[in-house]
């Protein structure tokens, strides 16, 4: 073999590893215990807001951070600072998946994605309504 042909099967063994251990990382959750216990790591948290705790968000002063109160699917609470501007519609979103690391008892989040109520819901509903009368 060439050279250039066992290069070129190294490049394609390395990437293939890589996307391997992206893809590993990325597509599994864990809870808030899991997360303290690998602390350092970059891990995935998929949660609920908790409205009855306060929603700090000071745009005047950081507009690229707020934070706030979460209840993972186990029922742990835990304080997120997320080092995101505050999406739009943020209360009313029915589930928040978090990337992100736990420092202390605190999860710092780089990545928010929101789960909100589909605004098709009520039109479904009243088509529900509609079709029962």
């Amino acid at each position: 073999m060439k050279k250039s042909h066992i290069l070129g099967l190294i490049a394609i063994a390395i990437a293939i590893s890589s996307l391997m251990v992206i893809a590993g990382d990325a597509s599994t959750y864990v809870d808030f215990k899991t997360a303290t216990e690998r602390k350092g790591s970059t891990v995935q948290i998929v949660g609920h807001l908790s409205l009855d705790k306060e929603i700090s968000y000071k745009p005047e002063i950081d507009p690229n951070s707020f934070s706030f109160w979460m209840k993972d699917e186990n029922g742990l609470e835990k304080r997120v600072i997320c080092q995101k501007e505050k999406p739009a519609e943020f209360e009313r979103s029915e589930q928040i998946v978090l990337t992100g690391q736990m420092k202390e008892d605190v999860f710092y989040a780089h990545e928010i994605l929101l789960k909100c109520p589909s605004k098709y819901q009520d039109e479904k509903l009243q088509n529900e309504d509609l079709i029962f009368e």
